[in-house]
């Protein structure tokens, strides 16, 4: 029976491809026809021809990868002119941020992504294996993680209604709904790191959004860039001012950036932003107002989780409220206080370890620990140095309003990959010798510098609430360009002659 099966079977796919049809006849007896009563030697199912499967799998590979494969050829062909003229390190690391930028524009995993881009620049000499490891070790990594699992406590206590009750209200229709959600994180974000602020908020605005027929995606994006724009308003509203600051004191121990020096600029950067989001976020963002959920109705834990009591849920605020206040005090101890909290929360019983794990989003956390070996690689390739270096000597003969424009583009340029702090410790430097040697005072710019690199807005990857709020809105990576592009825009027409009239 098995030599027949096998000589049958390589008879069909001989003959497979030449005849109409493509099914066997039932095997017959010797001398003559199979009588209608009996029963063939093997039963055979008819068998269709295919090609091979390999050919099947290389030609839908080639079918779904083309554009961008093209896309990346077209991309490096453009650099060509430029590359032969780089340092070798320098040219790799150009050539694998392109790469990597062109395939998150096809929405491939900004994790795999950049997981490939490390070990292609590792592999290539331009970073060590300590420096592509460095992010895992990185307190802002440990902290998202960290606040993501202490905001996880509010919804398995049910405080979100609360939350959100108290701090955004019931407003109606799509612009109230943003306009009653920008307020307050504007406000928060103004004395409050922005990561504990967008961890703490994303989940309920979820539930709050959905329950006036509001998408979580006209809601979340706006949420990590308000959390950025309010950043800029105080001294201590955003670590990237705080470097700046340390920066500049270093350079000059006469300077000193004090708590409200930079109000004035901010609120025009913060006031600008706000009229953006509230008039395009309908037009630009994606997805149409949903129909209204009442809250009892939403799927998702805070709904389905049985409050655990009202002791429970009070100890959870002021825990939390606690929280908050103390990093604003002191924001280099927001991890010791949110590790702190977090174990009073599991002795105490709001919640339970399987939620804390839950909650942290592990490929949002390896984005955000990849990205610091960007940030490396541009930095010890000297590609950051290079760029700023040949942009801004190009402008500085047409006056220093147009050296405060060129200076803003290269930043939020540079901005695209690597984090805000890194930006401004890369370019500072720079722009002081440039400044100096032009004979112009350099603080005007350090304004216009700090300001640009808060403004994270163009890409998933340039920020970690980005990432944060990019996985839970299942945002594709044009959305960012749509959205936040034009909105780095306005914030620099916006920001930058402010700069040059109060700091000149």
């Amino acid at each position: 029976k098995m030599i027949i099966a096998c000589a049958t079977l390589a008879l069909a796919t001989v003959a497979g491809p030449t005849h109409h049809s493509t099914s066997l006849p039932a095997l017959r007896f010797r001398g003559g026809s199979t009588p209608p009563s009996a029963t063939p030697l093997v039963a055979l199912q008819p068998l269709q021809y295919s090609p091979p499967a390999p050919r099947d799998a290389l030609t839908e590979w080639w079918t779904s990868s083309w554009k961008q494969l093209s896309a990346v050829a077209l991309a490096l062909a453009m650099l060509l002119p430029v590359l032969p003229k780089l340092p070798r390190n320098a040219g790799v690391t150009v050539v694998a941020l392109v790469v990597a930028l062109v395939q998150m524009s096809f929405d491939a995993p900004a994790e795999q992504v950049l997981l490939e881009t490390v070990v292609a620049l590792v592999a290539t000499g331009v970073i060590t294996m300590k420096d592509a490891l460095d992010g895992f070790r990185s307190e802002g990594v440990v902290a998202v993680g960290v606040m993501s699992a202490v905001a996880k406590s509010v919804q398995c206590t049910g405080g979100l209604q609360l939350i959100a009750k108290v701090l955004l209200g019931n407003p109606q229709g799509r612009v109230m709904t943003l306009f009653r959600m920008l307020l307050p994180v504007l406000a928060i974000s103004a004395f409050l790191n922005n990561t504990p602020v967008c961890a703490m908020l994303l989940p309920v605005l979820v539930e709050w959004g959905a329950a006036r027929g509001v998408s979580s995606k006209q809601l979340l994006m706006p949420l990590s860039f308000a959390t950025m724009l309010g950043g800029t308003i105080t001294l201590i509203g955003s670590s990237t001012n705080l470097v700046a600051a340390g920066a500049a004191s270093k350079q000059d121990p006469s300077f000193s950036m004090g708590m409200f020096d930079i109000t004035k600029v901010g609120l025009i950067n913060a006031l600008a932003g706000t009229a953006y989001i509230l008039l395009t976020g309908g037009k630009l963002l994606p997805e149409p107002e949903l129909k209204p959920v009442p809250a009892a109705a939403l799927p998702g834990d805070s709904a389905a989780a049985t409050p655990r009591g009202a002791l429970r849920l009070w100890l959870t605020l002021g825990l939390l409220v606690t929280t908050m206040s103390l990093a604003a005090q002191q924001p280099k101890r927001l991890l010791t206080v949110a590790l702190g909290t977090l174990c009073i929360l599991f002795r105490t019983g709001c919640m339970d370890l399987k939620d804390a794990w839950k909650a942290i989003n592990g490929p949002v956390l390896l984005s955000i620990a990849l990205s610091f070996a960007l940030g490396e690689a541009i930095k010890k390739s000297d590609l950051a140095a290079i760029v700023a270096d040949k942009v801004v000597e190009l402008v500085v003969p047409y006056g220093q309003l147009v050296l405060l424009f060129a200076i803003y583009l290269v930043a939020i340029s540079i901005g695209m990959v690597i984090s805000n702090n890194a930006v401004v410790t890369l370019m500072f430097p720079i722009i002081v010798r440039v400044c100096e040697s032009a004979n112009i005072s350099w603080k005007a710019a350090l304004y216009a510098l700090t300001m640009a690199a808060s403004a994270s807005f163009s890409t998933p990857v340039s920020y970690q609430t980005n990432l944060m709020v990019a996985e839970a809105g299942k945002y594709a990576f044009a959305d960012f360009i749509r959205f936040g592009l034009p909105l780095q825009l306005v914030c620099m027409l916006a920001t930058v002659p402010a700069c040059h009239i109060f700091f000149s």
